[in-house]
């Protein structure tokens, strides 16, 4: 770095600034990513600071004094601070008064000394940020945020590319507020005022708000700053419990303010409920509620001890939507996909429409979070609705597969090829004008409180290549073959971890599968005693398929027993799938036609997430397979596939006998 003399002489020079967006093409400067986690990893080598928290929000507020400078033009104000001749609170709080105004009444403070501060100043010396474009400020903070920040309060940020798709899909007119009631680092109002801007035209202004609330008062801050930088001064936060009324009216939220577009993603999780019951008793989901028909739940008198936050901000939201408002949230499956939250979409449906719902991908928030997600968008009735209609309502849904990073936040692969992420084709192939348009499809919501985007979707068509496989061969499904009495379904057993390593009895995990045989590891095996327990209730055969149907990754994962394996016990996790009636279906034939890769993405349809368990359930009887039986242009392939199993079975046998028992060691 230049000598502090050297910086501050060029800055009363009237140096030329660098635009933000001109970085990456000038030689020499590093991008704006780079600047920020150099800064970054400065004041954490030379602060007491203890939370990463605190560094970020010394961080924002420092990018907000620069922008401030920036946008005033006043170099010599910034050059006597440089100098010792200010401080950098002083400096702030003139500098906010004049050209944030907004922001001049949150309290913003340093907690770094002006050294510190001084340091960073000369690092950013030769960045105009005023002439910043939001989303290229927003990506290089959020880069840096992302790994660092915890999720210990169930905040998790959300992926930029689909807060744009949300954004894109609920189109905010220039007039129209905006609110995000869980904001974090703003990242839902930085991309709407984006979104505003972009859409502007015949000199129209932006006129709507764009208010955050945010009750973690070190996000409060971080978010303040990076918000006000990102909207030019737009933006209004406060720091506030959302679900608080006094909260809201307290930080100058009223309470009677009612917005045209909601667009967040709440804290949530069980382990962060909500138990106030001052709070509690002024939602009605947080009341108990009976089901009284197929599609109906009455509500009680009696408040609940305590409920999940995601489930009061769906009502927080709908509360805070003008008639006719729109809402985007993000929301853990479970509340799609758990008949005991249905009284939530009973509700839901006496207070407006479903209007579309979008299947994420569930490594839309890893690594912070395994937690699968899916976005509700919802649009406010007039006035109260009767909750029957969704019968005669039809709901737009589509499943991205793809969200641009892999499991480890990783974006780009071991060859430097970008991950694929289908939030911005989805998004901009949403049917705005209601004509189905790329990858949305319209459905009927069937069952009324199986709402799983993807569980809609089963329309997959075999590939061609399926196609000269398969034939005209009949497709049944699991359950139809149950009733016509070529198969029967029975679950596993869980022994206990206390029967672990007993004996020398096979217990079948869901880690055992590989490549359809059972590899066992010794030491879960059982002893005679606990295998004679469950030996006659899962009466296990040769050509018996195991399935899994729970677990995190490996459902739809299958193995067939054999003459030489068959003895043992089987996980809970399992469905065993025995041919009752060989005559009409082989085991070898129903194992080829489950793997099939249309059959594999059918069962992912089935599956359920809730929180980071998924489960195919009942679901796994609606599963439509091709019966593969007899003679037919499948017949080859069927028949060679099962010729390489049995003859890797008989193999396997043989290695084993010849190598004598296992030793443990």
């Amino acid at each position: 770095m230049a000598k502090k003399s050297e910086l501050v002489k060029d800055l009363n020079a009237g140096q030329q600034l660098l635009r933000v967006d001109d970085l990456s093409q000038v030689s020499g400067v590093k991008s704006l990513s780079e600047t920020f986690r150099r800064l970054y990893y400065r004041l954490y080598s030379n602060s007491a600071a203890s939370r990463a928290e605190r560094l970020f929000e010394n961080l924002a507020i420092i990018l907000l004094l620069k922008f401030c400078v920036d946008k005033s033009g006043d170099r010599r104000t910034l050059s006597l601070f440089l100098n010792g001749e200010s401080s950098a609170g002083k400096l702030l709080q003139t500098l906010l008064a004049t050209y944030l105004p907004k922001c001049s009444h949150t309290p913003l403070a340093f907690s770094l000394p002006d050294k510190s501060i001084r340091e960073a100043m000369l690092e950013l010396a030769h960045v105009d940020l005023a002439l910043a474009p939001a989303h290229v400020l927003g990506e290089a903070f959020q880069a840096l945020i992302g790994p660092r920040l915890r999720g210990d309060k169930g905040q998790f940020f959300t992926p930029r590319s689909l807060v744009r798709a949300m954004v894109r899909i609920l189109s905010p007119k220039s007039s129209e507020s905006v609110l995000d009631p869980a904001c974090g680092t703003g990242g839902f109002l930085g991309e709407a005022h984006i979104y505003q801007s972009e859409a502007l035209t015949n000199g129209d202004k932006l006129t709507g708000r764009l208010v955050g609330i945010e009750k973690d008062s070190d996000l409060a801050r971080l978010s303040t700053a990076l918000l006000q930088i990102g909207t030019g001064g737009r933006s209004e936060l406060f720091n506030a419990n959302s679900l608080s009324w006094e909260d809201g009216l307290e930080a100058g939220l009223p309470a009677d303010e009612l917005f045209d577009v909601i667009l967040t993603n709440p804290p949530f999780g069980s382990r962060i409920p909500i138990e106030d019951k001052a709070l509690l008793k002024r939602y009605d989901l947080a009341h108990g509620w009976t089901q009284t028909g197929e599609s109906q739940w009455t509500m009680s008198a009696a408040v609940r001890a305590a409920q999940d936050p995601q489930v009061l901000f769906i009502e927080l939201c709908v509360k805070r939507l003008k008639p006719g408002g729109r809402m985007g949230i993000v929301l853990p499956e479970g509340v799609f996909g758990n008949r005991q939250e249905g009284y939530v979409w009973a509700w839901l449906r006496q207070q407006g429409r479903i209007t579309a719902l979008l299947d994420c991908p569930r490594t839309t928030f890893q690594p912070s979070t395994d937690t699968k997600t899916n976005v509700l968008f919802f649009e406010k009735a007039e006035q109260p609705m009767n909750g029957e209609r969704h019968k005669e309502e039809k709901v737009w849904v589509a499943a991205a597969l793809r969200c641009g990073h892999d499991r480890r936040g990783r974006t780009s692969r071991p060859d430097g090829t970008a991950y694929e992420d289908d939030f911005e084709r989805l998004a901009k192939s949403f049917p705005q004008n209601g004509s189905r348009n790329g990858s949305w499809k319209k459905v009927e919501l069937s069952k009324p409180f199986y709402v799983v985007p993807r569980y809609y979707l089963r329309d997959t068509e075999f590939s061609g290549a399926e196609m000269e496989i398969i034939g005209k061969a009949e497709c049944l499904s699991i359950g139809d073959m149950i009733d016509r009495g070529i198969l029967n379904v029975r679950k596993g057993h869980e022994v206990g971890s206390h029967a672990y390593g007993s004996g020398d009895i096979p217990f079948v995990r869901t880690s055992d599968v590989n490549n359809f045989e059972i590899s066992t590891d010794p030491t879960n095996a059982i002893s005679e005693e606990f295998y004679e327990e469950y030996r006659t209730q899962q009466n296990l055969r040769p050509g018996d398929v195991l399935m899994v149907v729970d677990g995190r990754y490996r459902i739809g994962a299958t193995a067939i027993l054999t003459e030489n394996n068959y003895r043992c016990v089987v996980q809970s996790h399992f469905r065993i799938l025995s041919i009752t009636n060989r005559a009409a279906l082989d085991p070898y034939e129903l194992l080829f036609a489950l793997n099939l890769s249309s059959a594999r993405l059918r069962i992912r349809d089935l599956v359920f997430v809730q929180s980071t368990l998924g489960t195919l359930g009942a679901r796994l009887l609606e599963l439509q397979v091709p019966v593969l039986h007899g003679k037919g242009p499948w017949t080859e392939r069927v028949t060679r596939f099962a010729e390489i199993l049995k003859g890797r079975d008989s193999l396997l046998a043989e290695i084993r006998r010849m190598s004598g028992p296992e030793v443990e060691l």
